[in-house]
């Protein structure tokens, strides 16, 4: 397992110990965009979203680059380079729809490297 599959599993990891839900990975690592892979979940409620996002930042063995929405909490995206993490409100989630937009590159956990 590399570095970057280890990080995507942790941050699996973490979205999942805080209740976050419909977690998905998405690979863009054979894309041109400056990312290998987005982890994509969702939270019920922006308190509950504001308590992911915090135990997140805490709990990644890297620190975040950049972080937006936090004041929001509709989407939170922090930015660890090679990985970015989005954290929706259900509404939001299904209005900005990123899956369906990099539904080609959904995997399973199953199927990291």
């Amino acid at each position: 397992m590399n570095e970057e599959t280890a990080l995507v599993r942790k941050a699996i990891e973490i979205l999942e110990d805080r209740k976050g839900e419909n977690v998905v990975v998405i690979d863009l690592s054979d894309v041109s965009i400056p990312t290998s892979y987005f982890v994509i979940g969702e939270a019920d409620n922006s308190v509950h979203m504001k308590a992911i996002a915090s135990h997140f930042m805490k709990s990644f063995p890297i620190k975040t680059r950049g972080r937006e929405g936090l004041g929001e909490r509709r989407w939170v995206v922090m930015d660890y380079g090679d990985i970015i993490v989005h954290i929706f409100h259900k509404d939001a989630r299904a209005f900005y729809d990123l899956e369906s937009l990099w539904a080609d590159h959904i995997v399973s956990r199953d199927a990291l490297p």
